[in-house]
């Protein structure tokens, strides 16, 4: 639906700028050199009446396809401030679990470190007191 009214879009916004183009204004637009300097050759005699309603149409089509483009684009996003509604039940289980063993690795690692340390304290020790005094 989006690729279709762009594609909408842009061809009013092509038709839109040739036939303000075309209409004869102070400097006579592009039909000076392009169409042998008169428009009614192309479009007969009532060539500017044809020219500003063609306009007109062309500049309606343009603001509503502007319109739906916004309101296509407003309906994919979403607003930050609305809570999301199908959002997917907490399990409290598996969340106590996973606690329970980031704990049990943590003590682990502690116990480690605790011994580690103290064997460490001890080996320093056991060097210092070997050494001579001075």
């Amino acid at each position: 639906m989006n690729i279709l009214v762009v594609c909408i879009h842009i061809i009013v916004c092509l038709v839109l700028i040739i036939v303000i183009l075309l209409q004869a204004g102070r400097g006579q637009g592009l039909t000076g050199s392009s169409f042998g300097g008169n428009v009614q050759s192309l479009f007969g005699t009532k060539a500017s009446s044809f020219l500003t309603k063609a306009t007109s149409v062309c500049a309606i089509l343009f603001l509503f396809t502007c319109i739906g483009l916004n309101v296509l684009e407003v309906q994919k996003s979403r607003s930050l401030f609305k809570a999301p509604g199908t959002q997917a039940p907490l399990d409290v289980e598996q969340i106590k679990k996973a606690l329970e063993k980031v704990k049990k690795t943590a003590d682990k690692s502690a116990s480690t470190t605790v011994a580690k340390t103290a064997s460490d304290v001890k080996a320093a020790a056991a060097t210092t007191a070997e050494a001579p005094k001075q």
